[in-house]
């Protein structure tokens, strides 16, 4: 009975959609308000997206003052304080509110006046007026007309924050993300990083963050007209090297004099730009620094400071609040993020045992993520909310790790597990949870995993209960229209389960810090030194992953193709709702989307099947597991193709090709496979070959100094493996693993000559494992020279260093490559 009234209310929505967009089309509407919210900004940006999207629909929207009704259906907005038409209504009892107490909260009733509709939208405060207005735009947006609206809304999270990362903000550099970031009801936006706003005592760092500050100057005064708060942010400790100097300070957290360099850090920034509102720090993952910036990790380093780790983070919190907050007044985040599994992220005795009484809860907000650990999915929710009296925000980002920005795959709908975790954060009436931090981005127009993420978020910070089903048709009636709405939200719906289960390896989903082992942002990566260790690392990889599956193989498959059938009934649903999609363009992009999901979900089962019947017949050379091998090998490389062939394919494959090279081998002879890969470096033996290596380039260029060319200077940030080629004057690199490298200087001062020399590189500033030559210029790989770059976790890091060549082959001064060389 249940199911059929669900099903009747379902065809009553679509309907009223329909009926909607028909009786309201070439409307005209009247906006009447007082000549002061006329006049401002945020208001205005709001009633322009009502014009633009009520143009589009046939609905046109004026503006009065509110002296008396218009003759047309009207839109008043603001309470009886600041509409004096609405008071007189009120005092005349044709309208009745109830009242808003929260300033961010609005009411709006709809009546009917002469035969003519009028709408009333009255917040809390001039803000809620504006987020009123944009509560009726997204109901324009989804029902493609005004429907009459009888509400009252007050937002469960009060604070609404625009997460950043790196080196730029995401919704406050220009006045378009500010305007996105509204739409969002966004109320702290993040604008360039505190590197690139700190006065420091040097060049050209000086004249340069000037100007930034002179531009920021303006953008926080455009936040303030929108009635938002403006932030920077910073990972924790980086520094220019000028810092350290004027306050003679050492990198060490037993320094006192590092504590003052910190203070100074941000009384610098605050005295040179008050108008900020505040910062947000993080202390781990140091990824954010460039140019001649540093980066200290000052919760573990260095070894011979024995300060424990509560005791460095506490300190690194009093020292930040006592400057930003009790110098400045102004607002402090951290986020408490951290890339292991058992410091304060997820660590609930860490946690409290960093976050004492000692810290002043004034102005701060601690930001944990909503996962336990990354954005993957078999995440427990974090347990360190609701510890200690400091308030938080629950920090989220997009669910889709497998995801880069150009896989063209279908997005990911995360309602369902933000929802579930807002609900088992805020059980208790006296839970710390005060907002949400979005690191998602995206424009309302788009559709993409950005936009429905930042969608989601908006909805649930104002109602964290609200029907997920609600919000995914919403959603989809605006992207898709009302008629496909119900049948694209249940597509959507699907998708965390189409990849949690297609593309999670479930047994080694639990138990360490990464629950999604062996796939990363768009590739599936190579363990190990791909290259040059013929796949021992990778196959070690894959080996702990089967005999982590090994008990379980028949429901580790179950689970895997699950995610595949799931996805299947999604583009058996889509079949049934392109025909009611208008936008055709869009219609074609969300079938190839699902096909390509459908391909990389079928590519990863594949690549399991092959490493599992690989391992199996490693264990038992038998003919019919040989025949496994063979079989589910050529099943790989149909499926391969397959995925290739779909429009738009960009996914790089390096783990599954190397598994490939050494299943190949496997099958055409399994003794010498084996051995091969037997007598293959480990790294520990690599890295003592690249050790000698690195005192053969020193002593090998000193003796040849008088030959040697300095041919190429190269500056490059690298988070994890790369290979620099290069090959007579130009350069280009090949992304390995993990985030990819960010060149910030290439200068030739004579090309790589085309015959055969030596490359040797000098190292100027790394952190091990440092440059070395993985291939030598040739006549076989036309003259090319491979660097090898490797920036051990964690963060990223610098690498910057010099190649010379000496007109001499490599045999010639005892370098030969030792990899090279088969095992």
């Amino acid at each position: 009975m249940i199911g059929a009234i669900v099903h009747h209310w379902k065809v009553l929505w679509v309907c009223s959609l329909i009926e909607i967009g028909a009786s309201f089309s070439a409307e005209s509407w009247t906006i009447v308000c007082s000549k002061a919210l006329q006049q401002d900004e945020a208001f205005s940006v709001a009633v322009r997206d009502l014009q633009e999207t009520g143009a589009a629909l046939g609905l046109s929207f004026a503006m009065a003052e509110d002296r008396a009704l218009p003759r047309t259906h009207a839109i008043l907005v603001g309470d009886a304080g600041r509409n004096r038409l609405s008071k007189k209504l009120l005092q005349n009892h044709t309208l009745a509110l109830q009242g808003i107490k929260d300033e961010q909260g609005y009411e709006i009733v709809t009546c009917e006046i002469n035969g003519r509709r009028v709408i009333v939208v009255a917040g809390g405060s001039l803000i809620g007026d504006v987020y009123g207005l944009y509560w009726l735009w997204d109901r324009l947006r989804v029902f493609k007309g005004l429907p009459d609206i009888q509400t009252r809304r007050e937002p469960d999270l009060p604070i609404r924050v625009s997460l950043a990362w790196g080196r730029r903000g995401s919704s406050g550099e220009t006045h378009e993300e500010m305007q996105n970031a509204l739409r969002h009801s966004i109320n702290w936006v993040s604008g360039p990083a505190v590197l690139d706003l700190v006065p420091w005592d040097s060049e050209p760092e000086r004249q340069r963050n000037e100007q930034n500050r002179l531009k920021t100057k303006a953008l926080i005064d455009y936040a303030h007209r929108l009635h938002l708060k403006y932030f920077s942010f910073a990972n924790e400790f980086t520094f220019h090297p000028s810092l350290l100097e004027k306050t003679g300070a050492s990198l060490s957290p037993c320094d006192s004099l590092f504590w003052d360099a910190l203070q100074e850090k941000y009384r610098l920034l605050l005295t040179a730009l008050p108008e900020l509102d505040g910062i947000e720090l993080c202390n781990d993952d140091i990824s954010g620094f460039w140019d001649d910036y540093r980066a200290y990790d000052v919760m573990h380093e260095p070894s011979n400071c024995l300060w424990p780790l509560d005791l460095r983070f506490r300190t690194f919190v009093k020292k930040i609040h006592d400057v930003v907050v009790g110098e400045f007044d102004k607002t402090y985040f951290h986020f408490t993020w951290s890339l292991v599994s058992y410091e304060q992220h997820n660590q609930p005795d860490v946690f409290k045992k960093i976050f004492t009484e000692e810290i002043p809860a004034r102005n701060l907000y601690l930001i944990p993520k909503v996962t336990a650990a990354d954005r993957w999915w078999f995440q427990p929710y974090n347990p360190t909310f609701n510890l200690t009296p400091h308030r938080t925000l629950v920090g989220f980002e997009t669910m889709n790790y497998y995801e880069g920005s150009e896989s063209n795959l279908f997005p990911t709908f995360p309602a369902a597990y933000f929802q579930a975790g807002l609900q088992t954060f805020t059980r208790s009436p006296e839970h710390n949870v005060n907002g949400s931090g979005f690191l998602a981005g995206g424009r309302m127009d788009a559709w993409n995993t950005q936009s429905m993420t930042s969608y989601v978020l908006y909805r649930l910070s104002w109602d964290l209960n609200e029907d997920i089903n609600d919000i995914a048709r919403d959603y989809c009636a605006i992207h898709f229209g009302a008629a496909a709405a119900e049948k694209m939200a249940a597509i959507h719906l699907l998708s965390p389960a189409a990849y949690q289960y297609g593309l999670h390896i479930e047994p080694v989903s639990y138990g360490k810090f990464n629950s999604f082992i062996h796939m990363r942002v768009g590739q599936f990566p190579a363990m190990g030194y791909s290259g040059l260790d013929h796949g021992r690392e990778h196959m070690d990889f894959l080996h702990e992953i089967y005999l982590r599956c090994k008990p379980w193989q028949s429901e580790t498959f179950m689970y895997l193709y699950h995610g595949l059938n799931t996805v299947v009934r999604m583009q058996t649903l889509f079949k049934e709702a392109r025909p009611l999609i208008v936008d055709h363009a869009l219609a074609d992009k969300t079938e190839t989307s699902l096909e390509m999901t459908r391909q990389l979900i079928a590519t990863n089962i594949s690549y399991v099947e092959t490493a599992f019947a690989y391992f199996a017949y490693q264990e038992k050379p038998a003919p019919a597991r040989r025949d496994s091998l063979a079989n589910a090998l050529s099943r790989l490389t149909r499926t391969i193709e397959r995925f290739k062939a779909v429009p738009g394919y960009k996914y790089e494959l390096f783990g599954i090709d190397q598994l490939i090279s050494n299943a190949e081998e496997m099958v055409r002879n399994r003794a010498a496979a084996e051995e091969r890969l037997a007598k293959a470096p480990t790294n520990k033996e690599i890295e003592q070959t690249l050790a000698y290596q690195q005192q053969r380039y020193t002593q090998v260029l000193q003796e040849h100094r008088e030959r040697a060319v300095k041919f190429l200077h190269f500056e490059v940030e690298i988070d994890g493996r790369d290979i620099l080629h290069i090959q007579d004057d130009r350069y280009w690199i090949e992304h390995l693993q993990w985030d990819g490298p960010q060149v910030k200087e290439a200068k030739f001062f004579a090309p790589l000559p085309k015959q055969q020399v030596t490359v040797i590189p000098v190292d100027l500033y790394s952190r091990p494992i440092h440059p070395f030559i993985f291939e030598q210029p040739s006549a076989e790989n036309n003259f090319t020279a491979r660097v090898y770059l490797y920036d051990a976790p964690g963060g990223k890091g610098w690498m910057k260093f010099d190649l010379y060549y000496i007109p001499a082959a490599p045999q010639e001064l005892d370098m030969e490559i030792p990899w090279n060389q088969q095992p």
